[in-house]
């Protein structure tokens, strides 16, 4: 294993993110496409298997763990980043590229996090960075859809957390694997994931939030925050039932919502 292979990849992404205010228009260009490519890169230096442990209290904190499924969503998210940048390019808000690359460093960031702590917190950072996304179309509606947004998926990370602090309790062991739906942590984690796959019945900030953003916005918005979620529900209820029927009840509804 080589030392490249335990760099996160959505790191380069959130630190090129932070330095943007400070450069110049030319190099901004350069580092907005330039950072997917490079993240793209990391994404496929990563082995199967653990490629980074840190020790926290306690704990083993597993940053980067590689397999076939995070790959395939990372890879997804750098293209979608880089494809978002080009589209961006133009935007004068320094602001809104900043927030955009952040959510796709998050989002990468997640698809390789082994275990819950490393989950939770670019769960946070991935809300947070959005709904500045969302703020930086600078309207009075974007502002007020943007603080709905921010409410209800501080929600999701409220239950989320709490779903995580019980699994330890329960467990000891702050691994991110497949689960059951066998204790109240555990639904709490699922509640806390649909909340940002737009599940019912807390979905009605799809449509709230995303035409309130601006062009480049919703871009970003529509392509990290969904499936970000969508991967950690294959990650951590692979075959649940439930899902089925949610998942069903998603499909009809918009369905015979187009319809009407």
């Amino acid at each position: 294993m080589t030392a490249i292979s335990a760099i996160p990849p959505g790191l380069p992404l959130i630190l090129g993110a932070l330095l943007l205010p400070l450069l110049g228009a030319r190099v901004r260009g350069i580092l907005v496409l330039g950072l997917p490519l490079l993240a793209l890169t990391l994404v496929w230096q990563v082995p199967d298997g653990v490629a980074l442990r840190v020790a926290f209290l306690d704990y083993e904190i597993v940053p980067v763990r590689g397999d076939r499924l995070g790959r395939l969503f990372a890879t997804v998210f750098a293209i979608m980043a880089f494809a978002g940048g080009l589209f961006a390019l133009n935007r004068t808000r320094v602001v809104e590229l900043v927030a955009a690359l952040v959510c796709a460093g998050s989002a990468i960031a997640i698809t390789f996090a082994g275990d819950l702590i490393t989950l939770v917190i670019f769960w946070e950072v991935l809300a947070l960075a959005s709904t500045l996304l969302l703020w930086s179309a600078m309207t009075d509606l974007s502002r007020d859809a943007g603080m709905r947004y921010l409410i209800i998926h501080l929600l999701g990370g409220v239950l989320l957390l709490a779903g995580v602090i019980g699994h330890v309790a329960d467990t000891g062991s702050v691994m991110f694997t497949a689960m059951a739906l066998d204790s109240p942590a555990h639904w709490l984690m699922l509640a806390g994931f649909l909340v940002n796959a737009g599940a019912p019945p807390l979905s009605a900030w799809l449509p709230d939030a995303y035409p309130e953003a601006s062009p480049s916005g919703m871009v970003f918005l529509s392509a990290f925050t969904t499936k970000t979620a969508v991967y950690v529900l294959l990650r951590g209820f692979p075959g649940a039932e439930i899902l089925v029927f949610i998942g069903l009840y998603m499909v009809f509804y918009g369905i015979v919502y187009a319809l009407l």
